[in-house]
């Protein structure tokens, strides 16, 4: 299409043609023609020699806690038969303006140009990057033409996360999980519940020397399946802690809390008081389901859903509600309301401002971030060991 140049030298054109045309002046007609022509000539090579481009994007990482960077690398490649002119580059990222650069001109015949920049977050949520546009003009800047190559890319802005001490689990009665088992997790590898023959292959340190010599032929310990601990953390989503301030931070603590869970070996899920909830995991690797719940999780409703807690498990309760912070039988009807062995609250309204935190049976105060890791470890929360 023409540019803004190209529409005025088409007006013009077309006021000097009539203006000679009234007078009879081809002064005026043979000028107004050949900007005419020029424009239409532009369209047409643009339509007959379009620029073919393909656009690689890569996105590191794909995760990131809130206030980080992540890195964009675009490599363009002409697939046409002809040098390109200079590019205008255009890739989109909703909630922003994007980013925009002029490419030069790039060989044909497989040539490449590379591109790269940095995106910068701010808050919690799921940014999408893409697609891409590029735009190519003529030499006088007369058409344009905009190629838009498909392709989105997500980056999901977790809550910043906190290194904590892994608490202790111990396995909940759980169809998924096993029975309760009374000792703490992490069973030896060595624990068995039966007996069976020997074949070819079996590893001999696991013959029950003693059984063998009874039945006069090898016996093979058969391993207990590993069981599990469950750790529900719920996040009060009751107003105020729909606001973004308390979520922002209440989702910080929750999947601090998880991580160092599933750092230990032991299941978690995250649930909020509304009835949302994640899948219940296991393993570092199952961490990124639950930061994206975190990262897009917003709004709430006043009341407590019936299905909440919706384990068996051990349950941790985290709320930024400030009636909990000073009324203590209100903090602890709602602790019993969720069934929850431990409480954080939050003082969203201080955040940061220099009050310490405190802890007791059951209940963890904090005023401020990088609290968490002083008061949740193995030695300070035995007085509420999640059994």
């Amino acid at each position: 299409m023409p540019t803004r140049t190209g529409w005025w030298v088409l007006t013009v054109s077309a006021v000097a043609g009539v203006f000679g045309r009234l007078i009879g002046g081809i002064e005026f007609i043979v000028p107004a023609a050949t900007g005419v022509l020029s424009v239409a000539l532009a369209l047409l090579w643009h339509q007959l020699f379009p620029v073919r481009l393909s656009v690689k994007k890569r996105l590191s990482p794909l995760r990131v806690p809130a206030g980080d960077s992540a890195r964009v690398d675009l490599e363009l490649r002409n697939g046409g038969s002809r040098r390109t002119p200079v590019l205008r580059l255009h890739d989109a990222v909703r909630g922003t303006r994007g980013f925009s650069a002029e490419v030069a001109p790039i060989a044909p015949k497989g040539g490449t140009a590379n591109a790269s920049y940095r995106l910068s977050t701010a808050s919690r949520g799921v940014q999408e990057i893409g697609p891409v546009t590029i735009r190519d003009g003529d030499a006088f800047g007369l058409v344009q033409r905009d190629q838009q190559i498909p392709g989105v890319l997500r980056l999901v802005v977790h809550p910043r996360l906190e290194i904590i001490g892994s608490p202790r689990v111990t396995a909940a009665e759980d169809s998924l999980l096993g029975k309760q088992h009374h000792q703490s997790l992490g069973l030896s590898d060595e624990d068995f519940d039966g007996l069976r023959p020997y074949t070819p292959g079996d590893d001999l340190r696991r013959v029950h020397w003693l059984s063998s010599a009874r039945q006069d032929e090898l016996q093979v310990r058969q391993p207990r399946p590993p069981r599990h601990g469950l750790l529900s953390v719920v996040i009060d989503t009751r107003p105020p802690g729909d606001l973004v301030a308390s979520l922002d931070i209440t989702t910080s603590i929750a999947g601090s809390i998880a991580a160092s869970v599933l750092s230990a070996g032991d299941a978690t899920l995250i649930e909020t008081t509304d009835g949302r909830s994640t899948r219940r995991v296991i393993g570092s690797s199952q961490l990124n389901s639950l930061l994206e719940f975190l990262a897009l999780l917003d709004d709430g409703s006043p009341e407590i859903h019936a299905a909440v807690p919706s384990t068996n498990g051990s349950v941790v309760a985290v709320t930024a509600d400030p009636l909990l912070i000073t009324d203590q039988l209100a903090r602890r009807n709602f602790s019993q309301r969720l069934g929850a062995r431990l409480v954080i609250t939050t003082d969203v309204e201080n955040w940061g401002v220099d009050h310490r935190p405190h802890s007791s049976t059951g209940w963890i105060h904090l005023t401020g971030p990088n609290q968490l890791g002083t008061l949740f470890t193995p030695q300070r929360h035995q007085s509420y060991e999640f059994t």
